[in-house]
């Protein structure tokens, strides 16, 4: 399953995503992960969410942060939730361009029996087509 948090800038979306994340962290029988490019939001986050700068590892496009998200599923089997804020950053991309990046990560969420929440910088109005079944 993949989810959105949407809407335009300074609306709100990282704090919402932060909400969700800490509140999934309490009732998950999982691991829960949280990426994102940047250390602001590290304290804000309960101990037991696994914290990811994935500016410490250089990613920028969209095959290489599926790759790193891939390796950690690979590596832990029990990640339940993986929050992503702000993917098109990593990826260096538009997120009209990232059809591709979200078909994988959807295929990703079958596969691993893994959920996807990810934030995007866009009113509901603007959002491309493929993203509109994920809201």
């Amino acid at each position: 399953m993949i989810k959105l948090i949407y809407g335009a800038k300074g609306t709100g979306k990282t704090k919402r995503i932060i909400d969700t994340c800490n509140e999934d962290a309490l009732n998950s029988t999982g691991n829960v992960v949280f990426l994102t490019d940047t250390n602001r939001y590290m304290y804000e986050l309960k101990r037991t969410v696994r914290f990811v700068n994935v500016d410490e590892f250089e990613i920028q496009t969209e095959l290489g942060l599926l790759g790193f998200i891939r390796g950690m599923l690979a590596g832990n089997s029990d990640i339940t939730t993986v929050y992503i804020d702000g993917a098109h950053r990593m990826a260096n991309r538009d997120i009209a361009d990232m059809t591709w990046f979200y078909n994988k990560l959807e295929d990703l969420a079958k596969k691993n029996d893994t959920s996807f929440v990810l934030t995007v910088s866009c009113p509901e109005s603007d959002l491309p087509e493929y993203m509109k079944k994920y809201i």
